[in-house]
């Protein structure tokens, strides 16, 4: 196998969640100044002027954007340098593995939705998504992230992990009804809400995903403009 990841190389960095192994949303871009074996030594990203703390033994997860797509490792940070430049010192963990672009980036944005507990002996689990909400309990929710392969909510309700659900997204004037299983559970110490829960879309059509790609390109050009990302 070719060598992906090289010296001079622009990468993405993303914190991971050691309970969850979740990202937690926030990418720094960087570049890896040197390669020795499994350790790759990478410039401290700026954000907003300063330097960002990346905290020893935290886990990383390291993207390189190819014209082939998109290659990822995970890393734990073993050491942080401010001599000759600012640099930390991260140990690769997993191996180096190939995703989808469209899957890439978990935009941190909080929308009103609808939720719905699907029934496997009701005929709407293999009907038209469209008409699931025509009838049944239909709870409200909070959007604390979503991607082109799930959404990650806040709702009173409480589901089980494997769920199947049904989720009603506004995106860019239009309500998207996508399938999704509950894939992740975390009690939350919110005003409104107490669960947090982490879903990925099922029996998604390509058009639909390509609706939510287009809107999460476009929040990130407006963070950009912004300097959050």
């Amino acid at each position: 196998m070719r060598k992906i990841f090289k010296v001079g190389d622009k990468i993405e960095i993303v914190r991971i969640d050691r309970r969850t192994w979740e990202e937690k949303g926030v990418q720094y871009v960087s570049k890896i100044a040197d390669i020795k074996d499994e350790y790759f030594y990478v410039f401290t990203p700026i954000r907003e002027g300063v330097y960002v703390t990346f905290f020893i033994e935290e886990i990383v997860r390291i993207y390189k954007v190819m014209p082939d797509g998109v290659w990822v490792f995970d890393a734990v940070v073993e050491d942080r340098f401010k001599e000759p430049e600012y640099m930390i010192k991260v140990r690769q963990i997993s191996d180096i593995r190939k995703i989808q672009r469209r899957m890439f980036f978990r935009l941190p944005i909080n929308l009103d939705i609808f939720v719905k507990l699907l029934s496997p002996q009701k005929d709407e689990v293999n009907g038209n998504p469209q008409n699931g909400f025509s009838e049944g309990k239909i709870v409200k929710a909070l959007t604390k992230d979503i991607s082109g392969g799930g959404v990650c909510f806040l709702t009173q309700e409480e589901f089980n992990i494997h769920d199947i659900i049904l989720t009603k997204i506004p995106i860019e004037g239009e309500e998207l009804v996508l399938k999704a299983q509950i894939l992740r559970k975390e009690r939350v110490d919110h005003h409104i809400y107490r669960f947090m829960y982490g879903s990925k879309f099922i029996e998604a059509k390509q058009n639909e995903i390509d609706k939510i790609v287009r809107f999460i390109f476009k929040e990130q050009q407006k963070m950009r403009q912004k300097g959050l990302l």
